[in-house]
């Protein structure tokens, strides 16, 4: 059957009540999806300041034997920090024993975090040149939108932006689930981000032009050298 067990059922439940804040929890797949998909979207102290981070669980058929798959993004931490701590909590996954754990994944982060800004902040000049190159390789990143109110106009934006940038991707829909999946330059997927942040896009509930304050980055990736991906164009399905 689909159904998720009773154990994963009370994990999700749990981590809905503990990351109950606006944003925090938000799944990802269909509430009888065989493979449950979520985001867990926070803040971490770290040394100086409040770290924020999102981590994405794939848990699959088989889980909590067979341990979750993971995607880590900060804008706070380098893509070399965020690599560095991926490893350590996928490390860790492996020596739990196989019962439900992405509250003892988060608890782990959030004891780790502040090791992973460290290293952030300690890039030299040859590891930061090292990030500027990896800005023009190729990225897959996927972005959550809590609502459209002007959705047409909204809609529009979307797509002159990823033109004008060179990206490629989807803007999805599902019920009320509004994804964006972006393939393109880490630079200019950056860009696209801090243009729908700072630019009027949507209108409030009186109808007046408002920014985007509930985008969130769930995912992201480089995509591997020879690997295909078949997006020619940015579409919107």
């Amino acid at each position: 059957g689909c159904e998720v067990s009773d154990d994963v059922e009370d994990e999700l439940q749990a981590l809905r009540a503990i990351y109950c804040g606006d944003g925090e929890f938000c799944m990802l797949s269909e509430p009888d999806a065989r493979v449950p998909m979520f985001c867990v979207s926070t803040k971490f102290c770290g040394v100086s300041d409040s770290i924020p981070i999102s981590a994405s669980f794939s848990l699959p058929e088989g889980y909590p034997r067979i341990h979750p798959d993971i995607s880590l993004s900060s804008e706070s931490l380098s893509r070399r920090a965020i690599s560095r701590l991926k490893e350590r909590l996928s490390t860790y996954a492996q020596t739990l024993p196989a019962a439900p754990m992405v509250l003892q994944l988060m608890t782990w982060l959030e004891e780790n975090i502040s090791e992973a800004q460290q290293l952030t902040e300690t890039c030299s000049p040859k590891q930061c040149s090292s990030e500027e190159e990896i800005q023009e390789d190729l990225w897959l990143v996927l972005l959550h939108l809590d609502h459209m109110r002007a959705r047409a106009k909204y809609v529009k934006t979307i797509v002159k932006w990823t033109k004008e940038l060179g990206l490629t991707g989807r803007l999805l829909f599902q019920d009320r689930l509004i994804l964006i999946l972006l393939l393109g330059s880490l630079k200019n997927i950056k860009e696209y981000i801090t243009r729908q942040r700072t630019h009027s896009v949507d209108v409030d509930s009186a109808g007046r032009s408002c920014k985007e304050r509930m985008l969130s980055v769930l995912w992201e990736e480089q995509v591997q050298e020879g690997a295909v991906i078949s997006f020619t164009q940015f579409q919107v399905v």
